[in-house]
């Protein structure tokens, strides 16, 4: 199990947890008359394969018992957005709250999956109980005050995987962070801003839409930053090379396991105080592991 965090009254401690994606192979043909079909064929082939999400009771113990009582979870809970997966998702999700965790929950790109999902807002309809308390962008506070500014970034699309953020959402976003108390802020968003990490490559059919605005509107900000996303499915941690006040985070799929047994599964810690910020890898490769997870070098523009 991962050693448990240690707190103070000035410091708070954020768990961050994303891309999920329970999982179901859909057989009713009706339900594949649309981009699912193409996500129903990746599921049969990979994501069945790689996702181990039959380890959701375990792991949500685990995360009880790093003893941080606040977690984010960041999105991707589905893989095609079918009620079956929103339904494991959410019983994983109600297990965190009945071990006594504070949980948040922003939706991704794959819970958005088809547009009559959208319409439906079957996301937000499984998940009510979890969303924050206004639309997105909007702030909330962590327990000991550390501001956390939540930015939409999903939309459904007919064959890619790309987000999108408006240029209004982008000025509202910047507004909040630049009208939160003093100290260290947290920007968390489904989608990365940056498309080019040491961890990863993001092409232009799964990246984010106006990625290169809303990385300037926050830098130019001038707040100390710490932006935290998923979709990547890979452990990510740098200092921006054009902001260097401003440093991104990418977390890996919980239950993603390579099969050839590399584990890239996994969740973030994120420690926040006057000082900064200080973030945990915690890995899975069939017994947990944490470290600490310093920003790389400044990634190039």
């Amino acid at each position: 199990m991962p050693e448990s965090s240690t707190h103070n009254a000035s410091r708070d401690v954020l768990l961050h947890v994303t891309d999920l994606h329970f999982w179901e192979v859909v057989k009713n043909p009706f339900l594949l008359l649309n981009k699912r079909f193409i996500g129903n064929l990746n599921v049969w082939l990979r994501r069945r394969h790689a996702y181990h999400t039959d380890l959701a009771g375990a792991f949500a113990e685990t995360l009880r018992d790093t003893g941080v009582s606040t977690i984010l979870l960041g999105g991707d809970f589905t893989s095609t957005a079918t009620n079956c997966e929103f339904e494991q998702a959410l019983r994983f999700a109600n297990a965190l709250k009945e071990h006594g965790l504070e949980v948040l929950a922003i939706p991704g790109n794959h819970d958005v999956y088809t547009f009559e999902a959208r319409r439906a807002r079957r996301f937000e309809r499984h998940f009510a109980a979890f969303l924050p308390p206004e639309p997105l962008p909007c702030m909330v506070r962590l327990p000991n005050g550390a501001p956390l500014v939540l930015a939409p970034t999903v939309c459904p699309n007919l064959l890619s995987s790309r987000g999108r953020i408006t240029p209004q959402e982008i000025e509202r976003c910047a507004a909040l962070v630049a009208d939160a108390p003093p100290g260290p802020v947290l920007v968390a968003a489904h989608y990365p801003v940056l498309n080019d990490t040491p961890a990863y490559h993001t092409s232009r059919g799964r990246s984010l839409r106006n990625a290169e605005r809303l990385r300037a509107a926050l830098g130019e900000t001038g707040r100390q930053l710490l932006y935290i996303a998923g979709h990547v499915h890979r452990f990510s941690h740098v200092q921006d090379s054009t902001w260097p006040a401003v440093s991104h985070l990418s977390t890996g799929a919980l239950f993603h396991q390579h099969p050839g047994g590399h584990a890239y599964g996994g969740f973030s810690e994120i420690h926040v105080d006057a000082s900064g910020f200080a973030v945990y890898r915690h890995a899975y490769g069939g017994s947990w592991s944490r470290a600490p997870f310093p920003a790389a070098q400044a990634q190039r523009s």
